[in-house]
């Protein structure tokens, strides 16, 4: 291991994560698998991918939410591969509904994870990173980071978050050799479709929003059929995201933005038109 570029990956129990550890290793990454779950499903098939190719592959337990949890994983990392090249940032979760039905409890709840959950790691990472005078942080954002949707407001403030952090984080750690970068995916068939959340309220029969709530979830559940099948499910499909992970990790002069995927094309529009506009487009589209 001493010999190889070391990759601390987090969420690697589906999604991009997942098949992030798996890119870097079979790509020679001594590879640091993380999740809060090292008995999940995902988690298993890792071990037997892992064996099966004989992998430098590693899962490690770690929780972003709880910075013990963190400091354990990466005092782990030290004391196997004395290293961390590559830290990619992957945890997160989503909430979806409108931001008046969610409590302020169910809105830190995200924030732990996408947000102070990339910080903890963040802070337990860079003192290494500075130590060797090298080092890349990859952070995975959103296109929800530049842009916001209905239901989306509170998912996409903690990536509106994580891009500003990001932004003033890439200058100041570029003193000390460590370059910083952000993935910005649009819509693709991972498991986040499948494990988002929502809040509590939301199938309150007296809610305000019932009627915006179907019609707008039956537009996504209609979305989430081109990821997976026909024509169009070859745009949505993941390891386009993670061959850029990979890809950026290998430059030596990474850009700040990496925005991957149709959905990435919404800013355009999104910056040229007229707020009015943008916003009657909206109504439009959700009939609301």
């Amino acid at each position: 291991m001493q010999d190889q570029k070391v990759v601390l990956i987090t969420g690697c129990s589906s999604g991009f994560g997942y098949f992030s550890a798996l890119k870097f290793a079979r790509n020679g990454f001594s590879t640091f698998a993380s999740m809060r779950d090292v008995e999940s499903a995902g988690a298993k098939e890792l071990w037997e991918i892992k064996s099966k190719e004989n992998l430098p592959l590693e899962i490690i337990k770690m929780d972003v939410r709880d910075e013990t949890s963190v400091k354990e994983c990466v005092d782990t990392v030290l004391k196997k591969a004395d290293r961390i090249d590559v830290l990619v940032n992957n945890a997160g979760l989503g909430y979806l509904g409108p931001v008046e039905a969610f409590t302020v409890d169910e809105v830190k709840a995200q924030y732990e994870t996408n947000v102070f959950g990339v910080l903890r790691v963040i802070s337990a990472v860079t003192p290494v990173m500075r130590r060797q005078c090298s080092g890349h942080i990859i952070n995975i954002s959103s296109v929800a980071g530049f842009i916001t949707l209905p239901l989306n407001g509170v998912y996409s403030s903690t990536k509106f978050a994580l891009e500003s952090l990001t932004e003033a984080l890439r200058f100041e750690l570029s003193h000390f050799g460590i370059k910083v970068s952000l993935v910005e995916p649009g819509s693709f068939n991972t498991s986040f479709w499948v494990n988002k959340r929502y809040p509590k309220s939301l199938d309150d029969p007296s809610s305000p929003y019932q009627g915006f709530n179907k019609s707008a979830f039956n537009k996504l559940r209609k979305a989430e059929g081109r990821f997976k099948s026909g024509f169009t499910a070859r745009f949505f499909n993941p390891k386009s995201v993670v061959d850029e992970i990979y890809k950026i990790a290998n430059q030596k002069n990474p850009s700040l933005r990496h925005p991957v995927g149709i959905d990435a094309y919404a800013i355009i529009p999104r910056k040229l038109l007229p707020q009015r506009v943008w916003e009657w487009l909206l109504h439009k589209v959700y009939n609301w």
